[in-house]
Parts: C-alpha cells; structure tokens; sequence
C-alpha cells in the first residue's frame, strides 16, 4: 500500500507541474479574426489569418519639429519568410489607425481606439483587412 500512496504522489506532482506549463506555452500563441478586440503581450505570438503578429515592445522618439517624445508601439508582422515591424503611435494626440501591407495585402492596426468599436483597452488591439491605397 506505501508504495502505491508514493507512486500516486509522484504522479500527482508531475501532473501538477505539467500541467501550467503545457497551459502557459498554448497560451503563447492566440488565433484571432479581424475586427475582434485581441489581447496582446509582450512575446506573445497572434495567429490571424494572413499573417502573425507580435508586440515586441515600445520606444520613445522625438524630431527636429517636437522635442517631445512620442510614444511607439512596436509590433512584428511575419507571413511565412516575410518579416517586418510595424509601429503604432499616436504621434500629437491623433489616435488613429496604422496602415501596413504584408504579403501583397492591407491591414489597418488599431491601438487605445477604433472608429467602429469605440475606446480599447491598453492590451488590446484591432486588426481590420483593408482596401489597397489608390
């Protein structure tokens, strides 16, 4: 019976071991559809379905015009062997969309707030497909 009682304690702390780690890396990536609020962190990989997105961070720049930094949010965009980085601001104060292309399409990238859906929270985002720029 003791050896019983020990094998099933030693399963049980593996199961709970095992268990937060396979959640915290299938939570590392999100599959998304366009036009929904997603939430977004740091590293963590967002499947929509054209491209993955991932926020990477953000940086403070200022130019010759302002001296006052702007804030960007920094964003990686990736469609198989196709890599770039997308960068979201809201510059002078003006909070709208981002515009970007990957893979021969446009997107729009929505931050803190969205024509169609109102104020977003600081974690979340919007994507929406767009028409390509006359």
């Amino acid at each position: 019976m003791k050896n019983n009682s020990t094998l099933i304690f030693l399963f049980s702390g593996l199961l709970a071991v095992a268990g937060p780690v396979t959640y915290g890396y299938a939570a590392a990536r999100q599959k998304a559809s366009y036009g929904t609020r997603v939430k977004y962190a740091t590293g963590k990989k967002i499947e929509f379905p054209d491209f993955t997105i991932q926020y990477v961070g953000e940086h403070r720049k200022s130019s010759p015009v302002c001296p006052r930094e702007f804030l960007y949010c920094d964003f990686k965009v990736s469609k198989g062997n196709t890599e770039k980085t997308v960068f979201w601001t809201s510059g002078t104060g003006l909070i709208g969309p981002m515009d970007f292309e990957i893979g021969g399409k446009h997107y729009r990238l929505e931050l803190r707030h969205s024509d169609k859906l109102g104020f977003l929270k600081d974690i979340e985002l919007l994507i929406w497909q767009a028409k390509s720029p006359s």
